[in-house]
């Protein structure tokens, strides 16, 4: 094409292929002006600066660029990763939190140093480099943890771990039909009930259930060596310490006091045979009602659970005890009582009788309560 006079083709003196190479580089720049203009219509049309922070990552992967902060980052904050999130969602995800500047230089770094991100709760921090927020889920801020709250069975602790991120099938594994010589515990019980420590463990990092089941048992081995606890009367003393635990508040003197009824009414010289009749043991086996109270049918069960019919303490503990109860257990007060009853479970107040005459008269008194209550 020969131009009009007075002007001057930008292509004049270019060869053929270099002509084509600048028309690719003209077709590219519209291109992403027209994206960019896309963008930025749903940016702020979708909430503004928020929607702008989010989509910083989408323009940053298609063209090549991404900046990022410097150093460790600021606050700390908690994060969720949800299972199955890819790299990119995460990308995107820290990007939103603040924890990231863009995307591409995380990614980037993901890949370089072939990181898998690893589902479940993160700290992390704000303005983190992509380098120092990739570090964090190698090596956490702060690992995850767990608590296992004092009296807790074996079914809560297994849901509390589930709700840590373990799977049910790894928590199953772990924990049903073992005791606590398959954990290096020789220690004769019918379970791992009771021998999974009340206290917080930290979770992930490659943890597993079975991992964190032995820390579990490795505590509770600690505290039977600390208390002097012979692992021969191990089973003993924690299942007389997890009746306590769930029949007394928190109070020390009310629970060696009933640790005493306990005792007294297992000698030979008890007035009922022998026999605890503890209701705790009896919602071990079929739950707890919402009274606190038993029928007459869950107390005729047969299992060796029921304190009711079977004889002396149940075969193991019901729940994991704290170290108060364990030492009201090995510590337990003087004195001659066979019964008690909290009157008040709302305070926690209990009263304690020699006699089972004296002690209609406390139950009338938690009937009463119960009454006052809806019960």
């Amino acid at each position: 094409m020969i131009p009009f006079p007075g002007e001057f083709s930008d292509d004049e003196g270019l060869s053929r292929s270099e002509i084509k190479a600048k028309k690719r580089r003209r077709m590219m720049r519209k291109r992403r002006t027209t994206v960019i203009v896309v963008i930025c219509v749903l940016v702020f049309g979708l909430g503004g600066f928020f929607g702008l922070r989010a989509a910083g990552g989408v323009v940053d992967d298609l063209f090549g660029g991404g900046s990022d902060y410097e150093g460790n980052g600021t606050t700390e904050v908690s994060l969720e990763i949800p299972p199955g999130a890819s790299a990119r969602s995460v990308a995107n995800q820290l990007v939103e939190e603040g924890v990231i500047k863009d995307s591409k230089p995380f990614l980037d770094e993901v890949e370089r140093r072939n990181l898998t991100i690893q589902a479940g709760p993160i700290v992390m921090r704000e303005q983190m480099s992509s380098a120092a927020a990739v570090d964090a889920f190698i090596n956490p801020i702060k690992p995850p943890t767990m608590t296992i709250a004092e009296g807790r069975k074996i079914e809560q602790i297994k849901a509390t771990m589930i709700e840590s991120g373990m799977k049910a099938e790894e928590v199953d594994k772990a924990i049903d039909d073992k005791k606590p010589v398959d954990y290096d515990l020789d220690v004769e019980a019918p379970s791992l009930e009771g021998y999974l420590y009340p206290a917080t463990y930290e979770v992930g990092a490659g943890k597993t259930a079975e991992m964190i089941v032995q820390e579990m048992v490795d505590k509770t081995k600690l505290e039977l060596d600390t208390a002097g606890i012979e692992n021969a009367d191990a089973n003993r003393v924690l299942t007389l310490a997890s009746l306590v635990e769930i029949e007394s508040p928190g109070d020390e003197e009310t629970r060696k006091k009933v640790a005493r009824v306990f005792l007294n009414r297992i000698s030979d010289q008890s007035q009922t045979g022998q026999l605890l009749q503890s209701d705790a043991t009896v919602a071990y086996i079929f739950g707890a009602r919402a009274d606190l109270t038993t029928t007459a049918e869950e107390r005729s069960s047969d299992s060796p659970y029921n304190t009711y019919k079977a004889k002396g303490l149940p075969p193991g503990p019901i729940n994991s005890p704290s170290a108060g109860a364990v030492d009201a257990a090995l510590n337990p007060a003087d004195g001659s009582w066979q019964f008690f009853v909290a009157v008040n479970p709302d305070t926690g107040e209990t009263k304690f009788a020699d006699t089972y005459a004296d002690h209609q008269k406390n139950v009338e008194e938690y009937r009463a309560w119960l009454r006052e209550n809806g019960g």
